[in-house]
């Protein structure tokens, strides 16, 4: 069958969107994409994706491979399915594209729409995105949608960023989270069931995950803690940005208003900053605040006892524990 592509053709765009779950040498399902009923989806087992297509094609081919060569086409292409392979040709360009069975590719299927969702979700998911994935807990894997909240962690920092929309308790993988905010089309909706979780976007496509099965511990609790925050200091940011290079692996240390690279002012850079007396802190988990923080006490005491560093934003709180 030959399928004439219409200059006007998003194919190639949906196949970028897919691609990101993709491996070129991974299983069969993080190889092969399924092209069938005017939609095109992809899965790896944990993540999903479907895109809305106009082409009227019922296939199952290397999605990387058909990616590569709809890219090399230009801007008009056209697509001969064959028994076992797909032929794409444009201009002086031709590839034939390996693909298997269809009825073999298990489908995917998004979990039907429940209730309205806009972009503060991703918003709020950007900002505790930074934090580094570790596989060794569902915690330090995860995040955690609770309370019009979404929770990040990596066991000695935790973000948490309020995005207001009406959802369940759920904990999604990180690995979604980087999927999502690479996502450039507006939220629609979401849907969800007791293992998966959809975000529908405008222009009709859909992101799905598998849900994490175990819970997060009380997180809110440190969170929510008493603590006496003041305006962030003038020239902080500056005093970071100066010392930063001059320090060992990133540790800094306040004393006589100074933000220093070194403990006992000798060596390394100093940068004059109003800053409480005897702080240890990391550069690193401190710049993880720096696009939204307003507020912030570097003397926090947690629930336990120990001593912390709390930051706030409008609707973006912080708790950084450490050398204190």
């Amino acid at each position: 069958m030959k399928c004439p592509i219409k200059i006007d053709s998003q194919l190639l765009s949906s196949l970028k969107v897919l691609s990101s779950i993709l491996k070129d040498d991974g299983s069969i399902l993080e190889r092969h994409i399924l092209l069938k009923n005017n939609w095109c989806t992809a899965t790896n087992g944990i993540l999903s994706i479907g895109e809305p297509i106009v082409e009227d094609l019922i296939v199952a081919p290397n999605g990387l491979l058909m990616r590569e060569a709809l890219a090399k086409c230009g801007a008009s292409f056209s697509i001969t399915q064959l028994p076992h392979t797909l032929e794409i040709k444009g201009g002086r360009f031709k590839a034939v594209i390996p693909c298997m069975p269809p009825e073999d590719l298990q489908g995917t299927f998004p979990d039907p729409p429940v209730a309205s969702l806009d972009d503060r979700l991703c918003t709020s998911l950007k900002a505790v995105a930074p934090l580094a994935l570790d596989e060794n807990s569902v915690v330090t894997a995860s995040v955690l949608i609770h309370n019009g909240t979404v929770t990040a962690t990596d066991r000695k920092v935790i973000i948490q960023a309020f995005h207001g929309n009406d959802m369940p308790t759920l904990v999604i993988p990180k690995i979604f989270v980087k999927l999502v905010i690479k996502n450039k089309i507006p939220f629609k909706s979401f849907g969800f069931s007791n293992s998966s979780f959809t975000i529908y976007l405008e222009n009709g496509g859909w992101l799905k995950t598998q849900l994490c099965a175990d819970k997060w511990p009380d997180i809110d609790t440190i969170l929510n803690h008493p603590s006496n925050r003041h305006p962030l200091p003038e020239n902080f940011w500056e005093a970071i940005d100066a010392v930063e290079a001059f320090t060992e692996n990133g540790w800094m240390y306040t004393k006589n208003c100074k933000i220093c690279s070194h403990e006992d002012q000798i060596a390394g850079a100093t940068f004059e900053c109003k800053v409480p007396d005897d702080i240890v802190f990391s550069s690193n988990q401190i710049k993880l605040t720096k696009n939204w923080a307003k507020t912030i006490d570097f003397t926090a005491i947690n629930p336990n006892g120990m001593k912390c560093i709390k930051i706030y934003g409008d609707t973006i709180r912080c708790a950084i524990a450490g050398r204190i």
